[in-house]
């Protein structure tokens, strides 16, 4: 395998070498030019890069891309040929409005330590925010663009990809960029990932309804998605013992509110904890709060999309909202 070098963000390049994508560059500004190492017999490419973090308004990693229009995918097998380095490097799978560090941009990410999330910057210059798995350290990610709402799927070893859960709205100018990234998560490091069995799709799987338990982090916006099924789930409700209650076909179930695998309850909870007094709501599909101030505070953007949203219920510490969001995911 030839290595080709990293190019700086000023100057792309089209490279013949990296198979089915155009260009590469180091985004934002990095001590160790990235690299790019592509085995064509194998369909494998191992990406080596630097770069403090892809998050906050500022990002800074190595991107091989492509420039592409319309609904799209990209899905890729990710890991990480070596254990150690920062907990949170990353191997992203990506769509970017430019190459520019603050640019607009949503990812499929799998951190060092195997958290998995779909972050996304709304805006240029924007902070960035995320919407984690339920899962660690899957084996292939999907990430995919519909219109303008995007869902990132996963599958551990041996399992088909199916739907994280959640989704969130981007509205990027054609053209775009899709690719794979990798982040050090260490200015002074560099580290590798390697993706394999890349597919870029314009012609999306079918979809289906699912239903996704999430909670919301009030001070960040920033979102956890706890169960994710096909069907529908409803009437959730955060007791006192820091698990969920709520209900499938009729059945009352409960999961730990951090995640895990749900039980069935013998029986409803009676009583539950005291839920705030700043009160949430829903509007047009849009989860929102009212501040002190009598301002309204997005939580999480729905309207007119693939999706509702159902009642949500404050945590017992006052910090987070439960719902469950209803979506038509492929």
């Amino acid at each position: 395998m030839a290595a080709l070098a990293g190019i700086a963000i000023s100057s792309p390049a089209v490279c013949a070498d990296l198979g089915i994508f155009e260009g590469q560059n180091d985004v934002g500004t990095v001590l160790h030019k990235g690299t790019a190492e592509f085995d064509a017999a194998r369909k494998v490419y191992q990406l080596t890069g630097s770069g403090e973090n892809m998050w906050f308004a500022q990002d800074r990693f190595y991107f091989v891309w492509k420039k592409v229009s319309g609904d799209i995918s990209i899905t890729a097998d990710i890991t990480f040929p070596t254990t150690g380095g920062n907990a949170h490097k990353k191997a992203a799978l990506l769509i970017r409005q430019s190459l520019e560090a603050d640019s607009a941009y949503v990812d499929a990410a799998l951190h060092g330590n195997g958290l998995t999330s779909l972050q996304f910057r709304e805006t240029a210059g924007a902070n960035t925010h995320e919407i984690q798995a339920n899962v660690t350290g899957p084996r292939r990610l999907r990430l995919t663009k519909q219109g303008k709402y995007v869902y990132m799927s996963v599958a551990m070893p041996g399992e088909e990809l199916h739907p994280a859960g959640g989704a969130m709205q981007i509205e990027l100018q054609e053209p775009f960029y899709i690719g794979i990234g990798v982040c050090a998560h260490d200015k002074d490091a560099i580290e590798s990932a390697v993706f394999g069995d890349i597919q870029i799709a314009t012609q999306l799987p079918p979809t289906k309804p699912y239903s996704t338990i999430e909670t919301v982090t009030v001070s960040s916006t920033d979102r956890r998605a706890i169960y994710t099924v096909p069907g529908r789930l409803e009437s959730p409700r955060w007791l006192a013992d820091n698990t969920i209650e709520f209900l499938r076909d009729g059945v009352t179930w409960r999961i730990p509110a951090d995640g895990g695998t749900p039980m069935r309850a013998e029986k409803a909870e009676v009583s539950q904890a005291a839920a705030p007094a700043r009160p949430v709501s829903f509007a047009n599909g849009l989860l929102q709060m009212t501040a002190a101030d009598g301002k309204i505070a997005p939580l999480a953007h729905f309207e007119g999309g693939p999706g509702t949203l159902s009642a949500a219920p404050w945590s017992p510490d006052g910090k987070r909202v439960v719902f469950v969001s209803y979506q038509t995911l492929p």
